[in-house]
């Protein structure tokens, strides 16, 4: 599923890195950590109201419930160490202050792990999607059931929004940023 980010409400590439990572935790983590919640009892109820004649579901619900847990510590590793380092970083370059190296040597690093990740629920995404038939509900399914592949679909474009505007726009400022601040304290210290 391929998305533009360039029809989007709002030009995110020339704003603050902060503000770009305000934007993702307030829109799309605080999305992902409600829908979680909610797409979990759609997806129970669809189970136990249709679960015996679309063996589907039951599987759509263990690979989305392994997608929250693995999600929702992505969430936190983002929200409690990378993003605070990129928005640190970024107030010391703009204060054309020396930077203070993080104890996991770059940026790189995490954000390896987190581009990793990302790939992984793409992937679960991708399981989902064609188990789903694409969030096509069959003939004669019932309301929990439409409204869960509804949820899920809404969750599958809000994820993929997300994904693009971190791998795509704020990674690769972050690591450019870190490698400028990296260039200039090496001349200084020269």
């Amino acid at each position: 599923m391929n998305l533009d980010l360039s029809k989007s409400s709002k030009d995110w590439s020339d704003q603050s890195l902060a503000s770009l990572i305000e934007h993702i935790v307030g829109t799309h983590h605080a999305f992902c950590r409600r829908e979680i919640t909610r797409i979990a009892l759609l997806s129970k109820e669809a189970i136990d109201k249709q679960g015996k004649s679309h063996p589907e579901l039951k599987r759509i619900h263990d690979l989305f419930s392994q997608m929250s847990r693995d999600l929702l510590m992505h969430l936190l590793k983002e929200e409690q160490t990378l993003f605070p380092y990129i928005a640190k970083v970024e107030a010391e370059v703009v204060r054309d202050a020396s930077v203070s190296w993080p104890p996991f040597g770059t940026v790189e690093n995490p954000i390896r792990i987190m581009v990793l990740e990302h790939v992984k629920t793409d992937d679960e995404l991708n399981q989902i999607r064609k188990l789903s038939n694409d969030y096509t509900p069959p003939d004669g399914a019932c309301d929990s059931y439409a409204k869960l592949y509804e949820a899920l679909s809404a969750f599958d474009r809000d994820m993929q929004q997300h994904i693009k505007y971190e791998d795509d726009l704020l990674f690769p400022r972050a690591v450019a940023m870190e490698e400028e601040a990296c260039k200039k304290s090496r001349v200084a210290n020269e």
